[in-house]
């Protein structure tokens, strides 16, 4: 089997898998409008949250919304599988894509999207993380001393605040173990939504480069602003805006480390040790975020690192660093929406509300990532092994 047959075969799940989540999100809203209960898109009690924008319809027209949407997007998504269109033809679907988009990939997710990857991220990616650097630093002599620096600041940091002691990670545990009889299935029907409107997203990209007479896997013959040296130039900056970003939060959070942390009681935080050690992971997630999206500027991002085990100083593959990069972006841009409309609010003053969307630049931060990805992409992508155009 030829590599273009492969990849053939390969493109042409999406719409089916699609179509599968849709059939899913059709039966799930037709409960809903039959008063299964359980209805995802809500508002959140007990302060009545409005987390998801599809809470401010009534249930059970976002439950009727997404049944209506789950169900005839089943066709729809099959008739992606079609990989020539006019113009002409394809608008009528394309006008349906852009709707599924804006519905699963906009109104329904919600900030928590971004709260289940941060969970995900601190539980999960930063021990893993920790001891993969760990090995790669100890490996090589020249990184030692910065390895054994790092652990006498921890030993510090323990000597002096009692982070590390047995009872936050107990506390925190507890904390964990308790958030799915908390939250339900909400979480999973958001993340959910999340992943079907991306693939909605895809397979419309896909259907207007057909329309177009573009490369349908990379959008060949491009604008000139797609060039690698035009992308240089504007990625640059992007780049430089998506490090900062993060920074405030980060910076933030790092106060916890100190007698008077800004923002918060020293006391209430000492009182609950758990969550001051889940908070200051999510600060250095925020730190460590910024400091691995300056690489897509960076030599280093494209030569791994000698310091990064078993691929040190192999070239980095561009995926490897444009995946991660869209999904964080998306990440931050769908969340967007509801994070404004729960800071924003008549009840706090105007410096109050600026405030938290300098913390949390979630808007700017997703665009700039997105843009910088971008960059990164056209910059470092090969001639395309489907149209050979480079």
């Amino acid at each position: 089997m030829s590599v273009v047959e492969t990849r053939d075969r390969t493109e042409n799940v999406l719409p089916v898998l699609v179509a599968v989540l849709s059939l899913a999100y059709g039966v799930a809203g037709v409960a809903w409008l039959l008063e299964a209960g359980g209805y995802a898109f809500g508002p959140v009690p007990p302060e009545d949250d409005r987390l998801s924008l599809l809470a401010y319809l009534p249930d059970q027209v976002g439950a009727g919304l997404i049944a209506v949407l789950g169900v005839l997007g089943i066709p729809a998504a099959v008739a992606h599988a079609r990989t020539e269109w006019s113009a002409s033809a394809y608008r009528p679907l394309l006008v349906f894509t852009a709707v599924q988009v804006v519905v699963f990939g906009l109104l329904a997710p919600s900030v928590t999207v971004v709260i289940l990857a941060g969970y995900l991220l601190v539980l999960l990616g930063l021990p893993a993380g920790i001891v993969w650097l760990i090995v790669g630093a100890w490996k090589q002599p020249a990184t030692r001393p910065l390895l054994l620096g790092v652990a006498a600041a921890v030993v510090m940091v323990e000597l002096t605040t009692g982070l590390f002691d047995w009872s936050a990670f107990r506390e925190l545990g507890a904390g964990v173990a308790g958030v799915p009889a908390k939250v339900g299935t909400t979480p999973l029907f958001v993340s959910g939504a999340f992943l079907l409107g991306c693939g909605w997203a895809v397979l419309g990209v896909r259907g207007l480069r057909g329309a177009r007479g573009r490369c349908l896997r990379c959008g060949r013959p491009g604008a000139s602003w797609t060039r690698p040296e035009a992308a240089r130039r504007w990625g640059f900056w992007a780049t430089i805006v998506a490090v900062l970003c993060p920074m405030p939060y980060a910076l933030l959070r790092m106060t916890w480390l100190l007698p008077n942390p800004i923002g918060f009681d020293a006391d209430e935080l000492n009182a609950e040790p758990g969550i001051k050690l889940f908070g200051l992971g999510l600060g250095l997630i925020a730190l460590t975020s910024g400091i691995v999206t300056l690489g897509l500027i960076r030599p280093w991002g494209e030569v791994w690192p000698r310091w990064i085990p078993i691929v040190a100083g192999r070239p980095v593959p561009p995926k490897a660093a444009v995946v991660p990069g869209a999904v964080a972006a998306t990440l931050l841009l769908v969340a967007s929406a509801s994070l404004i409309g729960l800071l924003w609010t008549p009840d706090a003053s105007t410096a109050e509300n600026v405030l938290y969307l300098l913390i949390l630049p979630f808007p700017l931060w997703g665009a700039s990532l997105a843009v910088a990805t971008a960059a990164y992409h056209y910059r470092r992508r090969t001639p395309c092994s489907t149209c050979h155009q480079g």
